[in-house]
C-alpha cells in the first residue's frame, strides 16, 4: 500500500484534499526537466507499468489500485485514487498547477495584459474507490473534480471543470490562461456512456447514466435519471425517491 493517508471508506465520509500533506512539485529523482511544464509541475508520463516510486508521488494511492499504461498524469501530488479503482489505457489526467510559462510566448507588446497568477491553479482530483474508468479519459482540473465510489466511465470520456480563455483578440488561444470554472462532482453509482463530456460546474446525483456523446452543461442534476443528447437533457428519471 503507498500513500500517506488512507482515504474514508464510507460513503457519509467525504475527502478532504487540504488534510493531505503536499509533495513537492519538483521534477522526480533523477529527472532532468524536459519541456516548460516539467520545469514548473510533477509531470509522471510513461508507458511502462508504474512503480512502487510512481504511485507514492500520488496524494494518495489505493490498496489494490491501478493505472495502465501508456499514461500521463500531471501533478499526482493532488490527485488521490481509491481503493481497487482501474484506469485503463491512455488517460491523460491533468491537475493544473502552474502554466506561467504560457505567458512566456505572448507577444511582448501582449504580456502586460496578463499576469502570472492568472495561470496558477489550485487544483485537486479525487477518484474513490472501485471506479472503472475507460480508455483514454481525459480530465482537466483547476478547481476540483470529485468521482465518488462505484462510478463506471466508458471511453473517451472528458471531464473539465475549465475551460481555454479567449478574451484577448490578438493572443493565440493556446497562450491564454485557462478560465476557472466551478467543481464537478459526479455521484456514487453513475455510469458516463462513451464519448461523453461533463464540463464545469456539474454535479450529478448517484446511479444517474450519461448517454454516449451528451455533453453535460453546469447544472444539478438529481439521482438516478437518464441523460442523453442532443443537447445532454434529463430524459426521464428511473426512480423517484425524497432527494
Amino acid at each position: 500500500m503507498t500513500g500517506k493517508a488512507l482515504p474514508p471508506q464510507s460513503s457519509e465520509e467525504t475527502y478532504e484534499p487540504g488534510s493531505v500533506a503536499r509533495r513537492s512539485v519538483a521534477a522526480a529523482p533523477g529527472v532532468t526537466p524536459s519541456s516548460p511544464i516539467e520545469r514548473r509541475n510533477d509531470l509522471l508520463e510513461t508507458s511502462s507499468p508504474l512503480t512502487s516510486a510512481d504511485k507514492a508521488r500520488f496524494a494518495y494511492f489505493g490498496v489494490n489500485a491501478k493505472i495502465l499504461p501508456p499514461l500521463r498524469i500531471l501533478n499526482p501530488q493532488n490527485i488521490i485514487i481509491g481503493d481497487f479503482t482501474a484506469i485503463r489505457e491512455g488517460c491523460h489526467v491533468n491537475a493544473f498547477r502552474d502554466l506561467s510559462f504560457l505567458r512566456d510566448y505572448v507577444a511582448e507588446e501582449f504580456q502586460d495584459d496578463f499576469k502570472t497568477e492568472d495561470y496558477l491553479y489550485d487544483a485537486h482530483i479525487i477518484i474513490e474507490r472501485e471506479c472503472q474508468i475507460g480508455r483514454f479519459a481525459f480530465m482537466s482540473c483547476t478547481e476540483r473534480i470529485h468521482i465518488e465510489h462505484n462510478v463506471v466511465l466508458s471511453e473517451r470520456v472528458f471531464i473539465g471543470d475549465n475551460n481555454h480563455s479567449f478574451s484577448h483578440p490578438d493572443v493565440p488561444i493556446v497562450q491564454q490562461p485557462n478560465k476557472r470554472g466551478k467543481p464537478v462532482v459526479i455521484g456514487t453509482g453513475s455510469w458516463i456512456g462513451v464519448g461523453a463530456a461533463i464540463l464545469s460546474g456539474v454535479v450529478l446525483g448517484q446511479n444517474t447514466v450519461v448517454g454516449a456523446n451528451s455533453v453535460v452543461h453546469e447544472g444539478e442534476y438529481p439521482s438516478h435519471c437518464v441523460i442523453g443528447p442532443p443537447p445532454a437533457v434529463v430524459r426521464y428519471r428511473r426512480h423517484h425517491g425524497d432527494e
